[in-house]
This record gives structure tokens, C-alpha cells and sequence, in this order.
């Protein structure tokens, strides 16, 4: 197992803002999986987050952070859950996170109203009201699943909630 704390949720639920401030007050480095895989591909991350072939991604991914010397804890962003370029939730595999092999998993979720608002400001793109709230629902339910498969803690958080965070965050790297 991985001294890696798995920051999950949603695209524009705050996993980059909470890991930046993360890794300011416990000093730990932060991952991007999109970041990672896009230099493993040597190509930008899509714009658009629709995914063309979610499994090979997963692939990069692993190997990315199999080339990554840390010894101490660190926090990986990513998902559980991706939409194809049919827009359909699919799910990352399970055995993805078998290899990458997290401590522990942070769910960050968020009123489906802000992360729609935030979506749209960040990346000029209008996502339906419904597919983001059963994509985060999707996210949750396959989380919990992972969590249960791999046996490790999770925690479900709303954005803002930092207390819960800090507090399962200082469990986890004691």
C-alpha cells in the first residue's frame, strides 16, 4: 500500500483547491491523475472531460506513479468515475485502483447547483443539471464499493468541510 491519500470527486467539486491548500498545511506533495497521464500520453488533457478510452488512461496512470520516487505520504486527485465521449458515466476499473494501491479516499462533493456555476466559470462548459447529479452520485456509491473492496477508510465530505478532512487526514498519516 501506497502512502497515497485519494482525493476523488466530480470535475469542478474543488479537488485542486483542497489539495493545494492540503499541501500547504501538511506539507505533502500533490498529484493530478489527469496531470499524470497526460504527460504519460504527451498530450493535454481533454478540455471537454469527455474520456475516449478510459481504460488505457488507467493504465497510464498506474505507470506514471510507478516511476514517482516518494517514500512519505501524498495526495493523488482523480476520480472513480468518468464520462465517455458518449457522455455516459462509466466506471474506472477497479482493478486501477488495485494497482495504484491508496491508503485511505476522500470523497470531496458539493451542491450539484455550485459545481455546475463552477464548472461553467472555470471551463465554459454547461453540463446538464441531471447528469452532474447522478455523475456524483455514481462517484459516491462507487467509491464506497472501492473502499469496502480494498478495505480502507473513506470519507465522504461536503466542499468546505474542512474539519471532517483534517481530522481524517490526521488519522490516516499517523
Amino acid at each position: 500500500m501506497r502512502k497515497m491519500i485519494f482525493i476523488g470527486g466530480i470535475h469542478g467539486v474543488g479537488k485542486t483547491s483542497l489539495c493545494e491548500d492540503l499541501t500547504t498545511r501538511y506539507e505533502i506533495p500533490h498529484f493530478s491523475a489527469s496531470k499524470l497521464i497526460a504527460t504519460e500520453k504527451e498530450e493535454a488533457y481533454s478540455r471537454n472531460k469527455l474520456i475516449p478510452d478510459i481504460n488505457q488512461n488507467q493504465d497510464l496512470l498506474s505507470n506514471s506513479l510507478n516511476r514517482i520516487n516518494i517514500s512519505g505520504w501524498f495526495l493523488l486527485d482523480g476520480h472513480f468515475c468518468l464520462l465517455n465521449t458518449s457522455s455516459e458515466i462509466t466506471r474506472i476499473p477497479i482493478d486501477t485502483f488495485e494497482k495504484i494501491s491508496p491508503a485511505s479516499i476522500i470523497v470531496l462533493t458539493d451542491l450539484t447547483s455550485s459545481i455546475q456555476k463552477r464548472f461553467f466559470q472555470r471551463d465554459g462548459h454547461q453540463f446538464d443539471f441531471n447528469l452532474l447529479e447522478n455523475f456524483q452520485n455514481a462517484e459516491i456509491e462507487y467509491a464506497r464499493e472501492i473502499s469496502s473492496s480494498l478495505k480502507i477508510p473513506i470519507l465522504v465530505a461536503q466542499s468546505g468541510n474542512t474539519e471532517s478532512i483534517h481530522e481524517f487526514i490526521n488519522r490516516t498519516i499517523q
